[in-house]
């Protein structure tokens, strides 16, 4: 096998009809995060998912999208939050205990009217040619699409 580690950089935007409280907030709660983010709205089977939202503190997740599926997990280590404006974190992902992604994300929030525009920059090193960047940009957007159905879910008295 030939061994390689490729860096990318990508970039995705939505815009929410939600405030901009409400969107940062998403990021923050376990119980909401348990609901959008990792497979759980779609039915992954989800063993952990740990959330301490500081200043270095650790998020863990380990899942799998069917039982035939190799167990993946994703450990991010947060290393700058400014509240309603932006999440700064490191993370890395394993599929069955093999390293195969690191990247360095940031999560821009400001407001847009009543809304929230939300922007999402990540430095990714694909490890081995297991993962690629269309891939990663995919899933990235399918969870933000996620993010927003579950927002719309929320009583009118959370918004």
């Amino acid at each position: 096998m030939t061994r390689s580690a490729t860096p990318e950089t990508f970039s995705v935007e939505r815009i929410y009809d939600h405030p901009l409280s409400l969107v940062f907030w998403a990021f923050t709660n376990l119980e909401a995060k348990t609901v959008w983010y990792g497979g759980g709205a779609q039915g992954w089977d989800v063993t952990h998912h740990s959330l301490d939202f500081t200043v270095g503190g650790w998020e863990r997740w380990r899942g799998r999208p069917n039982p035939e599926a190799p167990w993946m997990t994703n450990d991010a280590l947060y290393l700058d939050i400014l509240a309603d404006e932006r999440i700064i974190f490191s993370y890395h992902m394993t599929m069955d205990e093999a390293l195969f992604t690191v990247s360095q994300q940031v999560l821009e929030f400001s407001a847009k009217g009543t809304g929230c525009h939300l922007k999402v920059v990540e430095q990714i090193l694909f490890i081995d040619g297991v993962d690629h960047l269309e891939d990663r940009v995919a899933g990235t957007q399918g969870m933000l699409d996620t993010l927003a159905a579950y927002l719309s879910t929320l009583p009118e008295s959370t918004k």
